[in-house]
């Protein structure tokens, strides 16, 4: 996360084995060679950045619903020619890269209720793909930002102006409107012509507009990280035309096929928000019992966990990045810091404050200075903290001037964790299809949903239903513990 020299640790060890880069294979019709090879080159960072891919049943189901809009987007494209990945990530995302490399997290999957809405995502960047916009994003995009604090800590209020953003809206790029209008049009025709009903789009974009809720029991600010309305902006002009579109297909609404029964069946038991593997994130504090870590942000934070860091946002603006550091032979926190400091504000300032202490028993290295960025004159640190002989991890961090003290709390709560602890941390939570049974209401049906409040409102924008009695017999979703 700091640099070449000190390549992240925990981006690795929670990436979970991932595979080297993609040999680039033959490009799908009417698409080249070198889109292909250049939509190859960032797929090891796509998958490091998402948490690698999920293979097995669930894969081969996205994959399948996939070829079948591919077949239509590239006439003569060949079984293999589209390079599908669902990504072990909760963050709700779905993209695309040159040469058609399509991607889709298990989070944006979650937030599906049939395999309609699903194509109607995959023909969206398949849409991208045959319009190219893509390959125009990424020749735009600064790849060497990857997995560099400067392009994970502070987003949006960035300590120096260069220009680092995260994965989903620098490498990929953010659409401009014109090009998501063409890329809803396309993957609305691809939807239609494969025999899928069309009214999925808009209903599909609905369930984004209801992520929020899903996950923290209220509508708020959707731009969150590396997240899909990063780089697809969301509006309801967007939601009308795509409703729109479909009515002039002149499709009857519901008489198309939405195959719901079989899409439920594909996610039943899959993993909701972060996975034990990952860490996990429980209101405002962090644990990763395999690891053997934890820490615990003010009252307020909003956090999100990545396999590359774990980032964090107080009400007040205050942000703040965790991440992982080698230490090579030689290297000391001194050197880490100071190559942190080179990413963050291109040097080390002069007026930088330095403390060294010990931390729960763990030898710390803080330094904080005053710095101007783009929002005018902020207060920053950085805190290293030694793990092993050759592993160290950081906090780097921010706050308007006079408020960096707000967070000596969690520097001072980074710690080892006791086996009792590490037990605790839980299994995570999963995806449970029901189906609902006689006497069965919305009330005691969310009431089940593995959250300490808002069960009903989040399990009525999880399935994408009012407060109506329901139907014995139909299948709805449930997020449960384990």
């Amino acid at each position: 996360m700091i640099g070449k020299r000190a390549a992240t640790m925990l981006g690795v060890m929670l990436a979970l084995a991932l595979p080297g880069p993609a040999a680039a294979q033959p490009a799908p019709a009417g698409l080249s060679a070198s889109e292909r090879a250049q939509g190859a080159k960032v797929r090891e960072q796509i998958l490091r950045e998402f948490g690698g891919p999920v293979e097995g049943p669930l894969a081969d189901y996205v994959r399948k619903v996939a070829s079948r809009v591919a077949q239509v987007a590239s006439p003569g494209a060949r079984p293999g020619d589209y390079s599908i990945t669902v990504l072990d990530s909760p963050i709700p995302n779905a993209m695309a890269t040159p040469g058609g490399y399509l991607y889709i997290t298990r989070g944006l999957l979650a937030l599906m209720n049939d395999e309609a809405e699903l194509a109607s995502v995959l023909g969206h960047e398949a849409g991208h793909v045959a319009a190219r916009h893509s390959a125009r994003s990424q020749r735009r995009a600064t790849l060497a930002t990857i997995g560099a604090i400067a392009a994970t800590v502070l987003t949006g209020s960035d300590l120096v102006g260069v220009g680092a953003q995260v994965l989903g809206a620098g490498v990929l790029g953010q659409y401009s409107q014109k090009q998501e209008y063409e890329a809803d049009t396309l993957g609305l025709k691809y939807l239609t012509e494969t025999g899928y009903d069309p009214f999925a789009t808009a209903s599909m974009l609905a369930a984004l507009g209801r992520a929020e809720i899903v996950e923290r029991g209220t509508s708020a600010e959707r731009n969150r990280g590396a997240s899909w309305f990063s780089s697809h902006p969301l509006t309801e002009a967007r939601v009308a035309r795509a409703q729109k579109l479909a009515a002039e297909t002149g499709v009857a609404p519901g008489s198309r096929a939405r195959n719901r029964d079989a899409f439920l069946a594909a996610i039943d038991g899959m993993a909701w928000g972060d996975t034990p593997e990952q860490g996990l994130v429980r209101g405002t504090s962090f644990r990763h019992a395999k690891l053997g870590f934890g820490f615990d942000a003010p009252s307020g934070f909003r956090l999100q966990n990545s396999p590359s860091a774990v980032r964090g946002m107080g009400p007040d603006g205050s942000r703040f990045v965790f991440s992982g550091a080698q230490l090579p032979s030689g290297r000391t926190l001194d050197d880490i810091v100071e190559e942190a400091w080179r990413q963050l504000a291109g040097g080390v300032p002069s007026t930088l404050q330095v403390n060294r202490t010990r931390v729960n028993g763990l030898e710390t290295l803080d330094t904080r200075a005053r710095v101007s960025g783009r929002q005018g004159v902020v207060d920053a640190g950085i805190t290293a903290y030694r793990w092993e002989k050759d592993s160290a991890f950081l906090f780097a961090t921010q706050a308007p001037a006079g408020r960096l003290s707000a967070l000596d709390s969690l520097l001072a709560s980074f710690r080892r964790l006791s086996p009792q602890e590490a037990k605790a941390v839980g299994r995570g939570q999963r995806i449970a299809v029901v189906t609902v049974r006689p006497g069965d209401t919305v009330q005691s049906l969310a009431s089940r949903m593995a959250f300490p409040d808002n069960q009903l409102l989040r399990f009525l924008a999880l399935n994408g239903i009012e407060n109506r009695p329901l139907r014995p017999g139909e299948k709805l979703k449930l997020i449960v513990d384990g």
